[in-house]
């Protein structure tokens, strides 16, 4: 490994993205080897109640490693990014206006209200907000009725898997 290369990797493992999605995709590959302990996904024909587990499992490993292997690779310019415009951000005061929430937060804000509402709300009305919401969280407001759409048809996938495949009773808002 060549000496740029690690100092690269010593400064993204440094920093909070970094870590952050990290740690996430730790937790994700420990999710995906307690789903592989329930057994196979998929038995004489049928799928099990495995099945379900493994696939976010295998998603949700493979999606945090690679927004951590982004951050890892993004950390250098996003250092020399931030390190200017703090430098003209900063006031006499040491204030660094403007500051928001970071997105990281905010997603995991809006799972823990997700969560707390899905019962109350019922699963079409708290999927479609969650989706949409995190959808225009990470990408923006432009094109929101096509992310309306996306959301909409997500939540209707979702809804006819656990109703249909799996036989799962999904809360409603009408009872």
């Amino acid at each position: 490994m060549s000496r740029l290369s690690s100092s690269l990797l010593v400064r993204a493992l440094g920093s909070g993205a970094a870590r952050f999605h990290g740690v996430l995709a730790l937790l994700a590959l420990g999710y995906l080897i307690g789903g592989l302990a329930m057994g196979p996904p998929h038995e004489a024909g049928k799928l099990t109640p495995s099945f379900f587990p493994l696939l976010i499992g295998v998603l949700a490993t493979v999606l945090c490693g690679l927004q951590w292997w982004s951050a890892v690779r993004d950390t250098t310019a996003d250092a020399q990014a931030q390190a200017d415009a703090s430098s003209k951000a900063v006031t006499k005061e040491g204030f660094v206006p403007d500051r928001r929430i970071s997105p990281e937060l905010t997603l995991m804000l809006a799972t823990l209200v997700y969560v707390l509402v899905f019962q109350w709300l019922g699963y079409v009305l708290s999927t479609l907000v969650y989706v949409l919401g995190v959808m225009l969280l990470f990408s923006g407001l432009d094109k929101w009725l096509s992310k309306g759409a996306i959301a909409l048809a997500i939540t209707a996938v979702g809804f006819v898997l656990f109703n249909q495949i799996f036989n799962v009773r999904l809360p409603t808002l009408w009872g």
